[in-house]
């Protein structure tokens, strides 16, 4: 058995288990795009859309503007954008066209309550009560340490600032010619000027809602969401979805249906393998395959010493194997990366046909053994 074929089958059997899995979209460049960010119509949830165009992730508003995707947070289900910046020799902000940071109120995004927002060249006339405008604000502080912001807006000595959240502030940052002209975000920044004065970088942070279970037309279309089926929803018999079957309950930051099943199931694994450390050191390779949230280790062995005059055979008999046990991983990987996807196979039928192939080299090859 050659010693690099667990490592062949471990980036086989991962590619199998992320294009079968839940419909997370494929990294932008380097960016994970984690559920439900949808970068495309096939992956995500469409209502949570994002844009992904040269190895670059994007948010886009409503109004039109783009702006650069600088992180993600899956598990506090929030991103950062960076903010545009000024026009070129102007106290206006570049998205100034569009009237600012525009988020749809029909969508699932929101403004949090942790960017505090400084507004430069702003009209005396339409100031805001919730706004700082004092001759000692946090704007004044950031005009004069900023070298392209003080050329630009020095001509315009008022400047305000706000702590995001809120009804108005929760969907938009809003600039325009009888207000403010040009603004700045840093996220929990708390209205004070930072430690030697040295500011972070700026950004807007953007939480979204907890994703429901994906909508659905028929049974069919729940195939990809194991553990489910399509079923009206309670207050609107109209509207059907992909709603969990007892016991398991819908996970909204990984997409699956999870449950206490389950949970159990991954605790008897890991007792089972707690000692895998001590382990290792006599195997040539572990593969670790998660299916519908449950874990199944498949552990290779060194190599046994074949007695003489039977090595020949049994290598020999480990080749063919081997070669027939790629082919049918490649089938069914072709299978998973299928355009249509009611032609790709359930979880639980990728995890049958694996089982079978785990069988077939327990039998054919007597120095792998599965525990």
């Amino acid at each position: 058995m050659e010693t690099n074929l667990p490592l062949l089958f471990l980036l086989i059997l991962l590619s199998i288990f992320l294009s079968c899995s839940a419909k997370r979209c494929p990294d932008c460049g380097r960016t994970p795009v984690p559920y439900p960010l949808s970068t495309r119509p096939d992956c995500g949830d469409p209502l949570y859309r994002v844009r992904c165009t040269a190895g670059v992730l994007w948010f886009e508003s409503v109004n039109g503007s783009s702006y650069l995707i600088t992180s993600v947070n899956p598990v506090a289900q929030r991103l950062i954008i960076r903010p545009p910046g000024l026009a070129k020799n102007a106290c206006v902000s570049s998205d100034f066209g569009s009237h600012g940071f525009w988020l749809d109120t029909g969508h699932p995004f929101t403004i949090t309550n942790r960017n505090t927002v400084l507004l430069f060249n702003c009209s005396m006339e339409v100031l805001e009560n919730s706004w700082n405008c004092s001759a000692n604000s946090v704007c004044h502080d950031y005009i004069k340490q900023n070298p392209v912001v003080m050329g630009a807006c020095k001509a315009a000595p008022t400047c305000c600032w706000y702590t995001s959240g809120g009804s108005i502030t929760e969907y938009r940052i809003r600039v325009r010619k009888e207000r403010c002209s040009a603004y700045e975000c840093f996220v929990n920044l708390g209205g004070s000027v930072p430690a030697k004065k040295k500011w972070p970088e700026s950004g807007v942070e953007i939480q979204w809602a907890p994703p429901r279970e994906p909508p659905c037309r028929v049974a069919a279309d729940c195939r990809n969401w194991e553990n489910s089926a399509c079923l009206p929803e309670p207050a609107n018999a109209r509207q059907r979805r992909c709603f969990c079957k007892v016991p398991f309950k819908w996970d909204p930051v990984n997409g699956l249906c999870n449950g206490n099943n389950v949970k159990i199931q991954n605790k008897r694994i890991h007792k089972k393998h707690k000692k895998m450390p001590a382990i290792l050191g006599a195997m040539a390779g572990v593969i670790v395959v998660v299916i519908g949230g449950s874990t199944m280790f498949i552990i290779f062995k060194r190599r046994q010493q074949i007695p003489k005059g039977n090595e020949l055979s049994s290598k020999q008999r480990a080749s063919r194997v081997q070669i027939e046990i790629m082919k049918a991983l490649g089938s069914l990987a072709a299978a998973c990366l299928d355009e249509k996807r009611q032609n790709r196979p359930t979880m639980k039928e990728v995890a049958d046909e694996l089982a079978n192939i785990i069988c077939v080299l327990n039998r054919e090859i007597p120095n792998i053994d599965e525990l």
